[in-house]
C-alpha cells in the first residue's frame, strides 16, 4: 500500500497563517480517519470472507455429508440390493452448491479488499478537502461493482441449487419408497 503526501504549505512555516494552521490540523485528522478506514475495510475483508466461507459451506456442504451418511447407513442395512441411483442427483445438486459457495466466497472476499484499495487510492492533501480520490479509484469502484453483482448472482445460485437438491432428495425418498 503506497500513500502519497503533497504538501502545500510553504517551507518557511513561520509565515504560516492562523488559517493555515487550522487547515493542517484538519487535515492531519482527516489523513488520520482515512488510515483508520483502511484498516478497517482490511479487517472487515477476512472477517467476511471466514463467515461467507463458514454460512454458505455449510448449508451445501453439509447436505452432501448428511446425504452421503444416509446412503451409507442404507448400504450397511439392507441386505437385499436397493438401487440407490435415484440418491446420485441429490448429491450432485449439493456438491454442486458447494462449489459455487465456494466460489462465492472468494468473490466476497474481492469485493472487501477492493474496497480497501479503493480507500488506498487517494492524494492526501492539506487543504480542504484534505484526502482527494486518485483516477484509479473510480476503476476499481467499477470493478467492484461488477464482481458484488456476481457475489450476489452467485449466491442465488448456492440457494438455487440447494432447494434443487432438497427437491431432489425429497423425489428420490418417494422413489425409493423410504
Amino acid at each position: 500500500m503506497r500513500i502519497e503526501v503533497i504538501l502545500l504549505v510553504d517551507d518557511e512555516s513561520e509565515s504560516a497563517t492562523p488559517l493555515d494552521q487550522f487547515n493542517r490540523e484538519h487535515a492531519l485528522r482527516a489523513h488520520e480517519e482515512n488510515r483508520q478506514m483502511q484498516t478497517d475495510a482490511r479487517r472487515a475483508a477476512i472477517e467476511s470472507a471466514n463467515v461467507a466461507i463458514r454460512a454458505i459451506l455449510l448449508v451445501n456442504g453439509g447436505a452432501v455429508v448428511a446425504l452421503l451418511a444416509l446412503i451409507g447407513a442404507m448400504e450397511a442395512s439392507n441386505s437385499a440390493t436397493v438401487s440407490l441411483g435415484p440418491l446420485v442427483e441429490p448429491v450432485w445438486w449439493f456438491a454442486i452448491g458447494t462449489g459455487i459457495s465456494a466460489l462465492t466466497a472468494a468473490f466476497a472476499y474481492l469485493v472487501n479488499m477492493l474496497d480497501s484499495d479503493i480507500l488506498s487510492s487517494v492524494n492526501l492533501i492539506w487543504k480542504h478537502p484534505y484526502v482527494e480520490e486518485k483516477p484509479l479509484a473510480q476503476r476499481l469502484f467499477r470493478l467492484r461493482q461488477l464482481i458484488h453483482i456476481g457475489a450476489l448472482v452467485l449466491v442465488i445460485l448456492s440457494f438455487v441449487t440447494f432447494f434443487l437438491g432438497i427437491f431432489s432428495v425429497t423425489s428420490a425418498i418417494q422413489q425409493l419408497g423410504m
